[in-house]
């Protein structure tokens, strides 16, 4: 005698949860609100960045701010596998932290700062970030160290006086393996101080770099530069 197998009723298959997307930015101005939010969000050092306006209102300084992007030097320090890095503008150090933070620990940065005090209080950020022993602070302008400095780096970072980028560029093409990174800011400053001293140099600067003999360079919308050494 046979007996008939009962069929297994079948669950009903449960409907997949997609998340809910974020409105899709659909102009220049969202896309620029969606990057500045989640760049922040994202910034390992953006406490130190916080910190510039009010070192400014209390000690009357007017020529120290951060980098608009730490995470983007992070990201080229680590693209490049930069091991031998130079800054030239320290500031408070926030520049400083995403160059040693993306190069790794086998990353050795090497910054220049003319203010004592800055210097000090840069120092004071490397050791909390856990990154002093990463980072030898220079201090003297960018000209007079420079001058001293031997040997090859990786990445130059940029971030200083227009009055003397003319001659620090000199040493950049000698200290900078070929194929090394340069990064330049402060190369538009006229649009915000018309009658600041060293345009001209800036100027000057900016032609250089886009020499194809000896640059290759692109321009970011921000003004900052991008060469690679031939």
């Amino acid at each position: 005698m046979t007996t008939r197998s009962k069929k297994r009723r079948r669950k009903p298959r449960a409907t997949p949860v997609v998340p809910r997307l974020a409105k899709e930015p659909r102009t220049a101005a969202e896309v620029e609100q969606w990057i500045e939010q989640h760049t922040r969000s994202s910034d390992r050092f953006c406490h130190v960045a916080e910190k510039y306006d009010q070192h400014r209102r209390q000690h009357g300084c007017i020529d120290v701010y951060p980098f608009g992007n730490g995470p983007l030097l992070g990201a080229f320090a680590a693209a490049a596998r930069a091991r031998k890095l130079l800054e030239v503008g320290c500031g408070l150090g926030y520049s400083g932290l995403w160059l040693a933070y993306g190069a790794g620990p086998e990353g050795l940065l090497e910054t220049i700062e003319r203010d004592e005090q800055h210097a000090e209080i840069a120092q004071r950020h490397f050791k909390s970030e856990g990154l002093g022993d990463r980072i030898r602070v220079l201090l003297g302008t960018g000209a007079s160290v420079l001058a001293g400095l031997a040997g090859s780096y990786d990445l130059i970072y940029f971030d200083t006086d227009p009055a003397e980028s003319l001659a620090d560029l000199a040493h950049f093409e000698r200290l900078l393996k070929p194929g090394a990174l340069l990064v330049s800011t402060n190369l538009f400053l006229g649009q915000h101080a018309p009658n600041l001293p060293g345009l001209d140099k800036a100027a000057q600067y900016r032609l250089r770099i886009l020499d194809n003999d000896s640059w290759l360079t692109a321009f970011l919308p921000d003004g900052t530069a991008i060469s690679i050494r031939r």
